[in-house]
């Protein structure tokens, strides 16, 4: 187990989430708080219409652990969540969507683990998403680990890693496949993970942009760039995945 004094940068990212933003930042700090005394939020407002901007400008203003930064107009969660990385400035960095879907148990179980293995990843253990969008996120998972030859539960959850190896990936997924492209360069690169359950609560304002035509096609032809660039050509040495027992 890494030692070393643990400090944490957790990456927030939103677009119109108004009456989602400040619940999820103040579950973060309340979660990681006391097990991680060195924190900072990192919100990062793309191109919001509905008040978050402002809304988080007033919570950075009244808590010097929250910096915000606007993107000015609307990028994508893959600008926005790379943005957040390169503005990290502790040892370990954590993306948590802007959503308010996160409990505060689950963000307790995902920063009780951190440092204790290389990258903390967690999985819904029952989803509370309608039909269509549980079948969708199903058939993912399962095609991402049959492309990619590694065994995961979910790709799309809260996740924790080391803020100096995060820096250095050299990141070409567009859209919201940032996110599991992040994790698939962790785990096939031979890091130690570990994967907790974490139990989502349903949304309490706002609408998912996951779901848009756009990113639809953005994310299958991530999928294809992705495949070349990781199974294909080989960019990250294949090292076995070390999973670690919970």
């Amino acid at each position: 187990m890494d030692r070393t004094p643990r400090s944490l940068s957790v990456v927030v990212t939103a677009m119109n989430e108004i009456g989602n933003l400040e619940p999820t930042v103040k579950n973060i700090l309340a979660a990681a708080g006391p097990r991680i005394p060195d924190v900072e939020v990192i919100i990062v407002d793309d191109g919001s219409t509905d008040g978050t901007s402002e809304l988080a400008d007033a919570m950075a203003r009244a808590d010097g652990r929250i910096v915000v930064h606007h993107n000015g107009q609307n990028r994508g969660l893959a600008y926005s969540y790379r943005k957040g990385i390169s503005l990290s400035t502790k040892r370990y960095t954590s993306w948590v969507a802007g959503n308010n879907i996160v409990p505060l148990k689950g963000m307790e179980d995902l920063y009780d683990r951190t440092g204790s293995v290389d990258t903390v990843l967690s999985y819904v253990v029952t989803d509370v998403r309608g039909i269509f969008r549980r079948s969708v996120s199903r058939s993912f998972t399962i095609l991402v680990n049959l492309m990619f030859g590694v065994r995961l539960r979910y790709y799309t959850g809260p996740c924790v890693y080391p803020t100096d190896v995060l820096q250095q990936l050299k990141l070409i997924a567009d859209g919201s496949t940032i996110v599991p492209e992040i994790l698939l360069r962790m785990v096939k690169s031979g890091r130690t993970y570990v994967e907790i359950p974490l139990q989502p609560q349903p949304r309490t304002g706002g609408s998912t942009k996951t779901f848009r035509l756009s990113n639809v096609a953005a994310v299958g032809l991530s999928l294809l760039n992705l495949f070349w660039d990781i199974q294909i050509r080989g960019a990250r040495h294949n090292r076995r995945p070390s999973p670690v027992d919970l």
